[in-house]
This record gives C-alpha cells, structure tokens and sequence, in this order.
C-alpha cells in the first residue's frame, strides 16, 4: 500500500515561530498522478500555547508556490487546535479528493502568541487507499479529521 503514495513536503522544518504563520506549500492536484486520497500530517515539536490557525484551504488559482490565489476556500478548520501540552504529537488532516476540490490545497498554520513559541513541520501523501482509517488513537495521532 505504501508504494502507491506519493509524498510532498509541505511545511519544512523551520526555526520557532512565534505569533507568526509557517511557510507551508501549496499542493496542486495535478502533480497527485491520479490519488484519490490525501493527508496532511503535522509534526508538533515544542508548543507554549494553543495555535491560533490550523486548516486547509482550496483555490483554483495560484499566486506562487507557497501562497493561493485568488479568494480561497475553507476545506476544514481544526477543531481541536494544538496547545502548550501537545509537544511532540501529530495530527492529521484527511481529504477525499473524488469529492469536488479546486486544484490547488494548502496546509495553513499560524503559530499562537506565547513566550517562545511553537516547532512544527508537515508533509503531505497521496494515495489511492481502499479504505481510511480515522481513529486517531489507532493511528498514534493527536487528532485525525477529514473533509
């Protein structure tokens, strides 16, 4: 199964943010060689307070490699934003790519207002799975959600 993925960069790892978003990439739909399924997994390093944005955004235009264009759509919001005790965890952000998706997908995440700061870094993976699995216990995730 892991040989029929196709993984992406996506948000590198970086020096700490503070009150500050992360450079995330924009992932186009054309580069996925027909996957009908992507995630995005994020890995927490350390995290002083909760993150003030984590969500997927959609457009079907591209202003440059790490920024959509256009007026972008919300995919998903996170629910359970990421605080000061999550360091070191994961979560992951599920989409279905057969629903109707602009081309273009982006990872947004903007570190929260603390006294240092937050670690994170993401990457993406596309695949053409049978089935998903959502528990994100089952999945060693902090959270799964999917849209």
């Amino acid at each position: 199964m892991l040989q029929e993925t196709k993984v992406f960069s996506v948000i590198p790892p970086t020096a700490i943010k503070d009150n500050a978003a992360f450079v995330s990439t924009v992932i186009d739909k054309n580069d996925l060689d027909g996957a009908d399924y992507l995630e995005f997994i994020g890995h927490l390093g350390a995290t002083d307070i909760e993150m003030s944005v984590l969500r997927v955004m959609e457009s079907d235009t591209l202003t440059n490699a790490t920024t959509l264009g256009g007026t972008p759509t919300l995919v998903k919001d996170s629910t359970t934003k990421p605080g000061a005790d999550d360091d070191n965890k994961v979560f992951v952000f599920g989409l279905d790519l057969s629903k109707s998706r602009a081309r273009y997908l982006q990872l947004q995440a903007t570190a929260g207002d603390g006294t240092a700061g937050s670690f994170l870094s993401a990457i993406a993976i596309a695949s053409r799975p049978h089935e998903a699995g959502s528990s994100a216990t089952r999945r060693g995730a902090l959270f799964c959600e999917y849209a």
